[in-house]
C-alpha cells in the first residue's frame, strides 16, 4: 500500500477540493493500491499571529519518511518561515515530492505555465485591440505565481517597446477589495484610465469594475478589462471578464500520475503543465454566444447551493447549541455526527494532548499562578504520545478508554486503496491541543463546510476547558481554604464544618461514629531542645500516619499545634486496637530511620457515640480529650517515675 502526502492550505477560510479531487480522480481510476493524507490549515485568513502558528503546526505532525511521496502546496501559505522549513524537511527525504504551482527547491513541477498564460492576455489586448496604456492589479508580492505573471507582462513590453513603469503597477492580494483599492490609488495617481487594466485574478477585476462605475466609467467602453482563473463570477458578471481558463483539478490529476509513472521507474522531466486557455468576453470588447445557455443551469446551481447552505447553518446552530450543553469532550464528539448528517463521511476521530488535564495533575501550579500562561501545549510539533479521545467508524462509537497514538501510522494506515485521510488542526491560539481526523470526507471538502465545524468544535472544547478548570480551581481554593497548609488534614474550620455534618448525618440513620482525640507527645520539649524544624517533622510525620491507617471516609482534623481530631465510622474495638497499634508502630519506626533525636509518641482518647444518648458532637470529643489525658498524664507520671528511680540508683 502506498501512501501520498498531501500539504496544504487553505484559500483563507475555504478548503481547496480541486487538488484532493484530481488525485483521487487518477487514483480511482486506476485502480492502485494508494491512499491519500491530506494535512491541511485555514492558516492565511487570520490577522492573529498566534492562531497562525497554531494553524501551521499541522504540517509537523506528519513523519514525511513514512510516506511514499509527497505532493507540496505552498502558494498559500503566508508565512515564508513556515514555507522553508517545510521545503528543508522534504529535501531530505529520498521520495518524489511534487510543487503544486510554484517552482521550489529541485522539486517536480506541476501547473499551468503562468508566465504564458499572461503573455497570451497582454498580447490579445496589445495586437488583437491596438492597446499599449495599461495599469497593473495584481497579486501579493512574493506569491510565486503572481511573480511569474508580472515577469510575463514586463518581458512582454520590453520586447514589443510598449511603455511602462512601476507607477503603473498596483500590488495587494487577490481578493475583490484589490481591485477597489488598486484602481482609486492609480487613478487618483494619473486622474485619466488607461486603455486596459490587467488584473491578477477575476476577483480584482470585478472590484476594478465596480470602482471605475463609482467614478462614471463603463467597461469596455472607455476601458478593457481583463482576470485570471475563470471563477463563476468571470462568465456571470456584466460585463462578462475576459480571463484565462484552467482545469485545476486537472492538476492534482497529473500529480498522481507523475507520482505512479515515477513509482514505475520511469524518468520524467522536472516541470509538468496542465493546459490553460485565454478566454475573451465582454469586458475587452469581444464577444461570446453560448452564455445565455449556462445561465440558467448556473442560477440552478446558485438556488440549490443557497438552500443547501442555509440548511448547513441551521445544523451548525443546532451544534453550537447542543456542544454547550455538553460536560466531555467525548458528548461534544457524539454530537457532530447526530447534529449534522451532511458530515457524510466514513470515520472521525479526535486526537488531543493529555495537557489539556494538566490542571488536574499539578493544580498547586496554577493556584500559585506558575501555569496561567503556560500549561505544557506544544506550539512547535506534537507530544510523542497522544490520547485517542474519540473515535467513530461506520456508523459504530469506539472505546477509546485506554487508547493512545505515538505516531498517524500504524493507526490510520488503511489495507484498501483510494481512500483520503484529513488531518485538521485542534489549537487554543498558538498552543496545539491535538488534531481532528476524518476519513473519506470528500463531501465536506466539495462544500466547504470544514471550517465551520472545527471553529465550532475547538470554539467549544476551548470553552469547556476553560470551565473545567475554573471550577476544579475554584474546588481546590476551597479544600485549601478547609485545609491545614502543613499537614493537609482538615484544619478547624474545615473539622467543624464537615465533622458536625458528618455526626448529624450519621446520628440521623441511627448510626454511631468513632471520635478520636490524638495528642503528640512532648511537642514544646522538642521545639525547645532541637528547634522548630524537629518540631515542623513531628507535626508532618504524626498527621501523615494517622491518615494513613484511618478510615478512607474519615475526617482527620488538626485543632491545634499539636492536637488531632479523628472522626470516622465505627469499627470493633479489636480493629481499634489494630489502628492504634499500627499508629504507634510506625512513629517508632519513624524516628529510628530518620534517625530522630527523640522519639515519636502519641496519647490517645477515643470514645463511640450513641445515636439515642442526646450528647453533642462537643460532649463527646471533650469525653475523648479526658480520655487522652489521662493518658498523657500517665505517661508523664511514669517518666517522673523513672527519673527518680534514676536518681536513687545514682
Amino acid at each position: 500500500m502506498r501512501k501520498i502526502a498531501l500539504i496544504m492550505d487553505g484559500w483563507k477560510r475555504f478548503f481547496t477540493y480541486a487538488w484532493p479531487a484530481g488525485i483521487l480522480e487518477r487514483i480511482h481510476e486506476t485502480n492502485e493500491d494508494v491512499n491519500l493524507y491530506i494535512f491541511t490549515s485555514s492558516g492565511n485568513w487570520s490577522k492573529d499571529e498566534d492562531y497562525t502558528i497554531g494553524e501551521y503546526n499541522i504540517y509537523r505532525l506528519p513523519k514525511l519518511d513514512e510516506f511514499d511521496g509527497v505532493i507540496l502546496d505552498l502558494d498559500n501559505i503566508i508565512c515564508e518561515d513556515v514555507q522553508k522549513e517545510l521545503i528543508q524537511r522534504i529535501e531530505k527525504l529520498q521520495i518524489p515530492v511534487i510543487s503544486i504551482g510554484k517552482e521550489a527547491s529541485d522539486f517536480y513541477y506541476v501547473g499551468i505555465n503562468n508566465y504564458e498564460a499572461m503573455q497570451v492576455v497582454i498580447r490579445h489586448l496589445h495586437q488583437h485591440h491596438g492597446c499599449r496604456r495599461f495599469w497593473f492589479i495584481m497579486g501579493p508580492e512574493g506569491n510565486y505565481e503572481n511573480e511569474q505573471r508580472l515577469k510575463a507582462l514586463r518581458d512582454y513590453m520590453t520586447e514589443q517597446d510598449i511603455p511602462f513603469s512601476d507607477e503603473d503597477f498596483y500590488l495587494e492580494n487577490f481578493e475583490y477589495q484589490c481591485g477597489i483599492n488598486g484602481f482609486e490609488r492609480l487613478y487618483d495617481r494619473w486622474r485619466t484610465v488607461p486603455e486596459a487594466i490587467i488584473c491578477g485574478n477575476d476577483n480584482i477585476a470585478v472590484g476594478v469594475c465596480e470602482a471605475a462605475k463609482a467614478h462614471g466609467f463603463t467597461v469596455p467602453e472607455d476601458f478593457f478589462v481583463t482576470g485570471f482563473d475563470n471563477f463563476d463570477k468571470a462568465e456571470y458578471y456584466v460585463p462578462q471578464i475576459s480571463t484565462v481558463e484552467h482545469n485545476r483539478e486537472e492538476v492534482g490529476y497529473c500529480c498522481a500520475d507523475l507520482l505512479l509513472k515515477l513509482w514505475a521507474g520511469e524518468n520524467l522531466p522536472r516541470f509538468h503543465y496542465t493546459s490553460a486557455e485565454g478566454i475573451f468576453w465582454g469586458s475587452c470588447g469581444c464577444r461570446r454566444d453560448d452564455i445565455a445557455l449556462d445561465a440558467r443551469e448556473h442560477l440552478k446551481n446558485q438556488i440549490l447551493y443557497g438552500i443547501e447552505s442555509g440548511e448547513f447553518d441551521e445544523e451548525v446552530l443546532f451544534l453550537e447549541y447542543e456542544l454547550m450543553q455538553c460536560s466531555t469532550v467525548k458528548e461534544m464528539m457524539n454530537c457532530i455526527p447526530q447534529c449534522i448528517p451532511s458530515m457524510r463521511c466514513d470515520a472521525m476521530y479526535l486526537i488531543l494532548d493529555d495537557h489539556i488535564n494538566a490542571f488536574k495533575k499539578h493544580p498547586e501550579l496554577y493556584i500559585n499562578q506558575q501555569l496561567v500562561d503556560d500549561e505544557g501545549f506544544c506550539t512547535i510539533g506534537y507530544p510523542d504520545t497522544m490520547k485517542v479521545s474519540f473515535a467513530y467508524e461506520d456508523g459504530k462509537v469506539l472505546d477509546t478508554e485506554d487508547m493512545s497514538i505515538q505516531s498517524i501510522f500504524p493507526m490510520f494506515d488503511y489495507k484498501e486503496g483510494g481512500k483520503n485521510f484529513l488531518f485538521l488542526p485542534l489549537h487554543f491560539r498558538s498552543k496545539t491541543v491535538g488534531y481532528f481526523v476524518i476519513r473519506n470526507a470528500v463531501y465536506l471538502m466539495e462544500k466547504q463546510y470544514l471550517f465551520q465545524i472545527i471553529k465550532t468544535l475547538t470554539t467549544a472544547i476551548e470553552n469547556l476547558h476553560k470551565k473545567e478548570k475554573l471550577e476544579y480551581m475554584n474546588q481546590m481554593l476551597s479544600e485549601l481554604y478547609v485545609r491545614d497548609a502543613m499537614t493537609g488534614m482538615y484544619n478547624r474550620f474545615g473539622y467543624q464544618s464537615l465533622a458536625m455534618d458528618y455526626f448529624k448525618r450519621m446520628h440521623g440513620n441511627g448510626k454511631s461514629i468513632l471520635i478520636m482525640f490524638i495528642d503528640l507527645d512532648r511537642l514544646k520539649y522538642i521545639n525547645d531542645n532541637f528547634g522548630h524544624e524537629w518540631g515542623d517533622f513531628a507535626i508532618i510525620r504524626t498527621a501523615k500516619t494517622i491518615m494513613k491507617y484511618c478510615d478512607k471516609e474519615a475526617i482527620p482534623a488538626r485543632t491545634g499545634g499539636d492536637e488531632f481530631v479523628l472522626v470516622q465510622r465505627s469499627i470493633s474495638q479489636e480493629e481499634l486496637d489494630g489502628m492504634i497499634a499500627n499508629i504507634r508502630h510506625e512513629l517508632a519506626e519513624i524516628s529510628e530511620k530518620e534517625k530522630a533525636p527523640f522519639c515519636l509518641s502519641v496519647s490517645v482518647g477515643m470514645t463511640l457515640t450513641s445515636p439515642e444518648s442526646g450528647k453533642s458532637m462537643e460532649d463527646y470529643v471533650r469525653e475523648a480529650d479526658e480520655i487522652m489525658y489521662q493518658e498523657k498524664t500517665a505517661k508523664k507520671m511514669a517518666r517522673k517515675s523513672e527519673k527518680e528511680e534514676c536518681k536513687r540508683g545514682e
